[in-house]
């Protein structure tokens, strides 16, 4: 009985490891299949976006709380990088750090009041920091450029600046950056605060009366996922080498971080990427082979991807996947 039950846990892990040595192997040599400049720079914005959006689905997908505001912990990375190494000359590695504590400080300040919503109340509550926090990037004109923005000033080349001569490089920086946050992600799925996220997403009245702490428990998240989004904010900061507050604070890439999840499906932690992998080229390429009114066919895409998604596959792409990878496990056992 013992070394069945050892067999099956040792049987269910193989789709996992299948799944990571993908993963890690794709990553590591796109460089080597895609040889243009504007493949790679798609590929990271792939990695950083992709990222972005898992951080997101800890808090959307995992606790159920759909947010509108993540942007806002997106644009402090932003802005921290460009102030750290235009204004103060000091390396956007020193300012990923400080982005991630005053990413944590906003979203506690946002989570206490923010969490006594619920549904669409807190969606639309989340969504109030989109334009307050552009307003105060726009006016704050001494610390943050105002509506002009600020340019990071070309430094040496390297991995101390995060500038380069060619994308490559940043790629394997944002590589890096996009498995971790994915290694957080699955750590938070399976550990005890998954499960009660789980119990709460499921049946909020039941997982109280269980004894867990709804509060605690979606708090905990925010700070994690906001944690993930300034990173990325940050890295995305370094590789544009320009901050605006529309570019900071931008409502399309409010929606992707969401869309990303959806299409991806918000139950997986993996989800986002996947969608984020379908989704970026699908736009970056309509918009460069489309002009005129051609170009909506992009977003046109979108919306049809989301209608099918809605009407046969709710639980996004990720279902299908999850459903294959359930086949390979119940043909390991047998």
């Amino acid at each position: 009985m013992a070394t069945h039950m050892t067999t099956r846990t040792v049987n269910s892990r193989i789709p996992a490891v299948i799944g990571w040595i993908v993963l890690l192997a794709v990553l590591f040599t796109v460089p080597v299949y895609l040889t243009s400049e504007y493949d790679l720079r798609l590929a990271v914005l792939v990695c950083l976006l992709g990222g972005a959006s898992v951080g997101w689905n800890l808090l959307g997908g995992y606790a159920n709380q759909i947010s509108l505001g993540h942007i806002t912990f997106f644009g402090i990375g932003m802005y921290t990088v460009a102030i750290f190494q235009s204004s103060l000359h000091f390396s956007p590695w020193l300012a990923i750090p400080v982005a991630v504590v005053l990413s944590i400080v906003v979203a506690a300040l946002i989570g206490w009041p923010s969490f006594q919503l619920s549904g669409h109340y807190f969606a639309l509550a989340t969504l109030a920091l989109l334009p307050v926090s552009e307003l105060i990037a726009s006016g704050w004109d001494s610390l943050t450029g105002g509506a002009r923005g600020i340019s990071v000033p070309i430094l040496p080349s390297g991995l101390s600046t995060l500038q380069f001569d060619t994308p490559e490089p940043f790629f394997y920086v944002a590589a890096v950056f996009l498995v971790v946050a994915l290694v957080i992600a699955r750590m938070v799925r399976f550990s005890a605060l998954g499960m009660r996220l789980a119990a709460i997403r499921s049946n909020p009245e039941a997982s109280t009366l269980a004894g867990v702490n709804q509060f605690q428990s979606k708090m905990t998240t925010l700070l994690i996922s906001a944690a993930i989004v300034a990173v990325a904010g940050s890295l995305y900061g370094a590789f544009l080498q320009y901050v605006d507050p529309r570019t900071a604070f931008s409502w399309d890439t409010t929606l992707n971080l969401v869309l990303f999840a959806i299409v991806g499906g918000l139950q997986f932690w993996w989800g986002p990427l996947l969608g984020a992998a379908i989704l970026i080229p699908i736009n970056e390429y309509a918009s460069l082979q489309l002009s005129g009114n051609l170009a909506a066919l992009g977003p046109l895409a979108y919306g049809v991807i989301l209608l099918l998604l809605v009407i046969f596959q709710p639980r996004g792409l990720g279902g299908l996947l999850h459903a294959g990878f359930q086949r390979l496990e119940r043909r390991v056992e047998k």
